[in-house]
C-alpha cells in the first residue's frame, strides 16, 4: 500500500507537547555515567499461549531450539523466562512488537482476552499495535484493550478518526503514539510504529479501521524531535517489517505527486530529494520519485511482522553517522529476546543529544521443554557431539530435566490460563483425530516457489466440496498459516493451519476477469521473490515474473508503432506486447499470467467460469480488486478448515494403499496425479508397512493374550494370560513389538506402554489410532507443478 502522507502531521505532533507527562520518582544523578539497560523483547506471539507441536527448521536449531524438547512455546514458559530476566537486570523494560492476536484456537474462542491478560500479568511496559490485532474487528480490539490491557498500546503513524463521531470504534482512546518510561533515573522514550503494508488488506477485507496511515519516516521524525529533549534514549517498537525498519534509519525511495511532496522537498532540514520526474517538471500534478530522508536521533529499533530473528542485531548508520541497534526476536512464542545495552550518559542532564549506546549484547532464549536447563542445551548443541534423530531424548537425564522445567513454569499464568484451555477444549474438541501424516505436509513450495503440497489439497477441498463443485478454486497462500506436521492430524493442528474463520465463496468470472486474476497473482508473487501468493485447483498456469520486471520498466510506445517500440528479442514463452495507455503516456505491457489452463483446456477469454475462493479475497483482501468489483459472490458459510478436514477424512488408509486399491471406501482416488497417472510415493508406502508391522506385532498371541495386552506388563498380566512361567524380558522378546508410527510426540510403542512422559496426554482416540494405525486416512500431498514460474 502506498504510504500516505499527511502534511498537517507536524502541527498535530507539536500540539501534543503541552500534554507531556510529569516524570516522578527517586532523584538519580547519572551525569557522565555508563548505565546498563535491559530490553526484553517479544513479538508476533500469535496466540501461542499453549505449547504446540512443529518441526524446528535448521534456522531454529541454529538458535538452539531443541527438536526433541517439544512441544514449543507457551505462556507459562515465556512468563518464567521474562520474570527470571527481570530479576537478573537492574534497569529492565519489556516491549512487544505486536501481533499477539490470532494464530491458535484460544483466539478463535476468546478474541484476544487471554493474550492481553497474559501480557498484563508479565508486566509488559508497552506494545506496538500489530495488523492482526484487528482480525476480529477494531471494536473488538478496543474493547479487549480497555478491559484487559494494563500497558500502553502504541501507534505513532496512525491518525484515528474523531472518536466522538457517530459509529466510532473508539480505538484512539486506547492507543497512544508514544510512552515515556523512567527506569531508575534513565528516561526512555518508546515510540510505536504500526504496520502499514497490511492495512490495505485489512480495509479491503471489509474490516474498516477508521484510521489514516501516516508516512512512516515523517511520523517517526516528528516524535523523535518531540521526545529527544526530554529523554535519554529513544526506542522504536515497530511492526513495520525488517526492510521498513531499515528504511526508517537510512531513508527510502517512493513516488508522490509533486504538489504533495513539495513542502518536504523545499524545507531546509531533512529535505526529500527528487530523483526522477514523470510529467512536466515543476507541475504539481506530475509524479516524482523521491528519496525520503532517514530519521536521526533513534537509538534502538525492536522490530516484528516478518517473524525473523536477528542474532546478532544489525547496526545501521543513520544520516548523522549514529549507529542504531536493530533487533528482531522471531515469532510464535519460540523465543524471548534480551538486548543488553550500555548507555553513556551526557555530562549535563537535559542535553539534546541524550545518552549514547556504546555497547550491546543480544540473546534469544529458546522456549522449549528445556527452557530452564542451559547444561542440557549445551550438551545438545555441543559441536563435538552428533545426535541421530530421536537419540537425544533417550539420553539419561533428559526426560527428568524436561519434567523439572515443567515444574518451574509460572504458576500465576498457569492458573490464569486454566479456564481458557478448558473452555477451548470443550467448545472445539481440539484432540479429535481425523487423519495421519507420515511426513510433514508443507504449506510452502520447497523446490521452485510454485504450488505447495498443503496448498494443493486445501484448494482441491474447496473446489470439490459438496454444494460448491466449482470449475476451479483459488485461495491466498498467506491464509494457510502452518504446516501439517508428521504424526496424527488433530483439530488443533487444523486451527493452526487455518486460524482465520474464512469461508468458501462461489463467484462467476468472465474469461477476461480470470486473465486479470492470474495476472495479479503473478504480479504480486514477483514482488515476493516469484514465490506464488496463491494456491489453485482445477487450473494450471505460469507466473511470468520476468515479464513483470519488463512491465515495470515502463518502456514508452505508440499504438501505431508498438511492435517496433517494444523489445522483440527473447519473447518465446512470453505473452504478446500491447501498447497500454497509462497516466504518464502509453507504455509496453504484456500479460504476466500465461499458459493458463482450466481443467485441461486453454482459458477462453469469452467464456464464464464458476470458481471457489475464500471470503477474504472475494471482498478484495490481499489486493484482489478484480474479485471485489465482481457482483456474483455467493456465501456458502462452509469454513476452509471444515472443508479440508472433510476432504482428508475421505483419503485412502494404509489398508487401501497396501492392498493396491485404486480408491478409498468413499471413492476418493488413492495417491496423487503425476504426469497423468495416479501414484503413491514410496515414502508413504514405507510408512504404511511400518504401521502394518506394528499392528501385526500387537495382535500376536502369547498364551491367551495378545502382545497388545502384554505390552504394558501389569503385575498380574503374565498370570492372567497363562504365561506365568515367562519372565517380562522373554515376553517382550517373543512379542518383539517395534516402535511403530510416530504420533507427533512419541512412538506408538512408547504411548501404549506408558514409558515415555513426553507422549503427553493420551486420549482414547490416540490410543485407538496406535492400536489400529492402518485404518486411519493418510494425509498425502505433493507439489504437482500446477503453478509454474518464469524468471528469465
Amino acid at each position: 500500500m502506498c504510504r500516505a502522507l499527511l502534511g498537517l502531521f507536524c502541527a498535530c505532533a507539536l500540539a501534543l507537547a503541552s500534554c507531556m507527562p510529569v516524570l516522578e520518582g527517586q532523584d538519580y544523578h547519572l551525569e557522565g555515567q555508563e548505565v546498563r539497560l535491559t530490553l526484553l523483547h517479544t513479538s508476533d506471539i500469535h496466540s501461542r499461549l499453549v505449547p504446540y507441536d512443529f518441526t524446528p527448521l535448521k534456522t531454529d536449531q541454529d538458535l538452539e531450539l531443541i527438536p526433541e524438547a517439544g512441544p514449543f512455546g507457551g505462556a507459562t514458559r515465556m512468563a518464567s523466562i521474562l520474570k527470571r530476566e527481570r530479576k537478573r537486570g537492574d534497569r529492565v523494560l519489556h516491549l512487544d512488537s505486536g501481533d499477539c492476536f490470532q494464530g491458535a484456537p484460544i483466539f478463535n474462542v476468546n478474541t484476544g482476552e487471554a493474550e492481553f491478560r497474559f501480557l498484563s500479568e508479565v508486566r509488559l511496559d508497552g506494545a506496538v499495535v500489530g495488523n492482526h490485532e484487528f482480525d476480529a474487528g477494531a471494536l473488538n480490539f478496543t474493547q479487549k484493550a480497555r478491559n484487559f490491557a494494563n500497558f500502553p498500546l502504541l501507534a505513532a503513524n496512525y491518525l484515528w478518526d474523531d472518536p466522538k463521531a457517530a459509529g466510532s470504534n473508539g480505538t484512539s482512546m486506547v492507543t497512544a503514539p508514544y510512552s515515556i518510561k523512567t527506569v531508575k533515573g534513565l528516561r526512555v522514550g518508546v515510540i510505536g510504529m504500526a504496520n502499514i503494508s497490511s492495512l490495505n488488506s485489512i480495509v479491503e477485507g471489509g474490516n474498516s479501521l477508521q484510521v489514516t496511515p501516516l508516512e512512516q519516516n515523517e511520523a517517526a521524525r516528528s516524535y523523535v524531535e518531540l521526545l529527544r529533549p526530554v529523554t535519554d534514549l529513544i526506542v522504536i517498537v515497530s511492526h513495520l517489517g525488517l526492510t521498513e525498519d531499515q528504511d526508517l534509519i537510512q531513508g527510502y525511495e517512493a513516488f508522490y505527486e509533486y504538489g504533495r511532496a513539495k513542502p518536504f522537498v523545499n524545507r531546509a532540514k531533512d529535505a526529500w530529494k527528487v530523483l526522477e520526474w514523470f510529467g512536466p517538471e515543476g507541475d504539481d500534478k506530475s509524479v516524482v520519485r523521491v528519496h525520503i530522508a532517514g530519521v536521526n536521533g533513534m537509538d534502538v529499533i525492536l522490530g516484528g511482522h516478518l517473524h525473523v530473528v536477528l542474532n546478532p542485531p544489525q547496526l545501521v548508520t543513520d544520516p548523522s553517522g549514529r549507529k542504531v541497534v536493530l533487533a528482531h526476536s522471531g515469532a510464535f512464542a519460540k523465543y524471548v529476546g534480551r538486548l543488553e545495552l550500555v548507555v553513556k550518559m551526557p555530562q549535563q542532564m537535559g542535553a539534546d543529544e541524550g545518552g549514547e549506546v556504546i555497547s550491546q549484547d543480544y540473546r534469544a532464549f529458546p522456549v522449549d521443554g528445556l527452557w530452564c536447563n542451559e547444561a542440557m542445551r549445551k550438551l545438545r548443541f555441543d559441536e563435538n557431539e552428533f545426535w541421530d534423530p530421536g537419540e537425544f531424548i533417550q539420553r539419561a537425564g533428559v526426560r527428568e530435566a524436561i519434567e523439572e522445567c515443567r515444574k518451574q513454569e509460572d504458576p500465576a499464568v498457569s492458573d490464569m490460563l486454566i479456564p481458557y484451555v478448558l473452555g477451548m477444549d470443550f467448545k472445539l474438541q481440539l484432540t479429535s483425530i481425523f487423519s495421519y501424516a507420515p511426513l510433514d505436509v508443507q504449506r510452502r513450495n520447497n523446490s521452485n516457489g510454485g504450488d505447495s503440497p498443503l496448498g494443493n489439497i486445501a484448494a482441491d477441498s474447496m473446489r470439490k466440496r459438496n454444494r460448491v463443485e466449482a470449475e476451479m478454486a483459488l485461495t491466498n497462500s498467506l491464509g494457510i498459516r502452518d504446516n501439517l506436521y508428521a504424526g496424527v492430524v488433530t483439530q488443533e493442528a487444523m486451527f493452526n493451519v487455518f486460524p482465520f474463520e474464512n469461508t468458501i465463496n462461489i463467484m462467476y468470472l468472465s474469461g477476461v476477469e480470470m486473465q486479470e486474476m492470474f495476472d495479479f497473482v503473478a504480479d504480486r508473487s514477483a514482488e515476493r521473490g516469484c514465490v506464488s501468493q496463491a494456491q489453485v485447483s482445477g487450473a494450471r498456469f505460469t507466473m511470468d515474473c520476468a515479464q513483470v520486471q519488463l512491465n515495470d520498466l515502463r518502456i514508452p510506445c505508440t499504438p501505431a508503432t508498438f511492435q517496433q517500440d517494444c523489445p522483440q528479442t527473447g519473447r518465446e514463452g512470453h505473452a504478446p506486447w500491447q501498447c497500454l495507455e497509462d497516466t504518464s503516456g502509453s507504455r509496453c505491457w504484456a500479460h504476466t499470467g500465461v499458459d493458463i489452463q482450466i481443467n485441461g483446456k486453454p482459458l477462453d477469454t469469452t467464456g464464464t467460469y464458476k470458481i471457489a475462493v475464500n471470503d477474504y479475497i472475494a471482498k478484495g483482501g490481499s489486493g484482489f480488486t478484480v474479485l471485489k468489483r465482481n457482483t456474483t459472490r455467493i456465501e456458502t458459510g462452509i469454513s476452509l478448515r471444515d472443508s479440508l478436514i472433510g476432504y482428508m477424512q475421505g483419503f485412502c488408509s494404509c489398508k487401501d494403499l497396501l492392498a493396491g486399491n485404486a480408491t478409498s471406501s468413499n471413492g476418493t482416488r488413492c495417491g496423487s496425479l503425476v504426469n497423468g497417472t495416479w501414484t503413491v510415493d514410496e515414502k508413504t508406502l514405507n510408512s504404511c508397512r511400518v504401521s502394518q508391522a506394528f499392528e501385526d506385532a500387537l495382535n500376536k498371541k502369547i498364551g491367551s493374550c495378545s502382545c497388545l495386552d502384554l505390552i504394558k506388563l501389569p503385575a498380574d498380566a503374565a498370570q492372567r494370560c497363562g504365561v506365568a512361567d515367562l519372565t517380562p524380558e522373554s515376553i517382550q522378546a517373543q512379542c518383539a513389538v517395534p516402535q511403530g508410527p510416530y504420533t507427533g510426540r512419541c512412538t506408538c510403542r512408547d504411548l501404549l506402554s506408558g514409558t515415555n512422559p513426553t507422549c503427553g496426554t493420551v486420549t482414547s482416540q490416540l490410543r485407538s489410532f496406535c492400536e489400529k494405525p492402518t485404518a486411519m486416512p493418510i494425509a498425502n500431498a505433493i507439489e504437482d507443478g500446477r503453478i509454474g514460474r518464469r524468471v528469465k
